[in-house]
């Protein structure tokens, strides 16, 4: 049985994580793959990053993934001015990894996102016996000044031991994992290898070959999409086979496929009333004319973890096998996975402040916010010049003096005076309307963009018509869900499936 190390063909800066595939050269398939803890935990990791995130990260290649680009970019696009505060836009476009305290331990990051920037009130609010502070650009104090940068919070050591396994970040144990093709993964053992030979009719083990990759961040990432676009994840990655999306009409999601809603007043909450430009004959969805209620839940989506959506969809959350790495953390029942990791892969929050619409709908809870403490600080010299450091003061000034002040996270989507009701939400509330494309492009609805509309369908007003929707909770999820699956996402919900002839 021959080995032969690959590295990546196109740049090998950075770390990287040994992966151990069984080709089947004949077929052009890879069978299944062996790893230590460092790839596995980066596997489970994929399951804590915000869909924005990903979009981010796959950059131009996220057009494969559903729709999700629309989304994202036309949270780019988007004035300002819809937005609750400035910073909302920001946290969209760089949502942050609820479990980033963890997730910063990986032996290869893909996520850049630094959710311990610090940023503080340049001015009045400093000599505050309760400072406030906040990790979010582009957030406004309490007091209407421009919050600035200063350095960055010291990781949350305690809090990333106690959870992180007593060998890997999520793993515990040296040990050796087994991952399919789709990507399942269990601990290797004789019965498990056994299995995999006569599933796949492995009649010598000596005709498979053997690779061993060296995967960077790159190459991670490329992963990332092969996980959420084919069932073939390894094979496709390896032989870099095109992956395509299924863009067939979908079926209403049962009621009874979701994951089990609590039945609180929040899953109670009142339909969402929409309008859409159709053809006459149901075939094309033009647009829908949607209000910010709509709207706020479809931006929400991008700070959503991969393993929410995961959950309540299930395998259906994706055109590739992402669900069998969420089904590996679930069924995990012989020790492998700490329990406390095992139970932050399997139930994700979204980061502090990044509640919304989506989240409630979705039931991704909100992590707790930072834990509350002193910051010793310099007050002198250094503070003065932004040159900052916490816990104590190292600019070496003998005329600079530290004290200790309370600190407190203030909500950067909430502005001084704010009248609205509920800090959820990073759409500004109004009457504003909006038009949502068929593939989720979102633009302020106007009658030059909804000419553009009618004239790029071809087709003529005399075949389109005006139908009003009022949404159930079941039918939102399904277009958030096909936000992830379909360039078609509206359509596949809202009209009737075509008829297969």
């Amino acid at each position: 049985m021959s080995t032969t190390t690959a590295m990546s063909a196109t740049k090998s800066e950075g770390p990287t994580v040994s992966v151990k595939l069984f080709v089947d050269k004949e077929r052009s398939k890879v069978l299944f793959a062996e790893s230590d803890n460092d790839f596995a935990d980066v596997l489970f990791s994929f399951l804590t990053l915000p869909l924005g995130a990903i979009v981010r990260l796959l950059g131009k290649q996220s057009h494969e993934i559903g729709c999700l680009n629309e989304v994202y970019k036309s949270v780019e696009d988007l004035s300002a001015v819809f937005f609750r505060t400035k910073a909302c836009k920001t946290m969209l476009l760089r949502p942050f990894n609820a479990a980033a305290d963890l997730c910063v331990k990986l032996k290869v990051k893909i996520d850049d996102t630094n959710p311990r920037e610090v940023f503080v009130c340049p001015m009045e609010c400093r000599s505050y016996r309760e400072w406030p502070v906040t990790f979010f650009r582009g957030s406004i104090c309490k007091c209407g000044k421009d919050m600035v940068y200063i350095g960055k919070w010291p990781p949350d050591v305690d809090h990333a031991a106690a959870a992180a396994g007593s060998n890997g970040v999520f793993t515990k144990g040296c040990l050796k994992f087994i991952i399919t093709d789709d990507l399942q993964v269990a601990p290797s053992s004789t019965s498990l290898m056994l299995s995999l030979f006569d599933q796949f009719g492995v009649r010598d083990p000596a005709f498979l070959e053997q690779k061993i990759l060296q995967l960077n961040a790159e190459k991670i990432t490329s992963l990332l999409k092969r996980s959420l676009t084919t069932k073939q994840a390894f094979t496709a990655f390896y032989f870099n086979a095109p992956c395509t999306n299924d863009d067939s009409y979908l079926c209403m999601l049962p009621e009874i496929l979701h994951c089990k809603q609590e039945a609180d007043a929040n899953n109670r909450s009142s339909n969402v009333e929409i309008k859409v430009l159709q053809t006459k004959n149901s075939l094309s969805l033009l647009y829908a004319e949607v209000g910010v209620d709509f709207i706020d839940i479809l931006f929400g989506l991008l700070s959503i973890p991969l393993g929410s959506i995961t959950r309540v969809y299930g395998n259906r959350s994706s055109n590739g096998c992402v669900g069998n790495i969420y089904n590996s953390i679930v069924e995990c029942t012989k020790g492998w996975l700490e329990p406390q990791c095992q139970m932050l892969l399997q139930f994700p929050k979204v980061a502090k402040h990044f509640s919304s619409g989506a989240s409630k709908m979705l039931q991704a809870e909100e992590v707790e916010a930072r834990r509350e403490g002193d910051i010793g600080c310099c007050l002198y010299y250094c503070f003065n010049s932004m040159q900052y450091s916490f816990l104590q003061c190292h600019c070496g000034h003998s005329n600079c003096f530290s004290k200790s002040l309370k600190f407190y996270e203030i909500n950067p989507k909430v502005l001084l005076g704010d009248r609205y009701s509920s800090s959820e939400g990073f759409v500004k509330p109004g009457v504003e309307k909006f038009m949502v494309t068929d593939d989720l492009r979102v633009l302020p609805l106007s009658l030059s963009a909804t000419a553009q509309a009618v004239s790029e369908s071809k087709y003529q007003f005399k075949d389109l018509v005006e139908k009003e929707f009022n949404l159930s909770k079941d039918q939102v999820m399904e277009i958030l869900r096909a936000a992830l699956v379909t360039r078609n996402a509206l359509s596949s919900v809202l009209l009737h499936p075509r008829k297969k002839p």
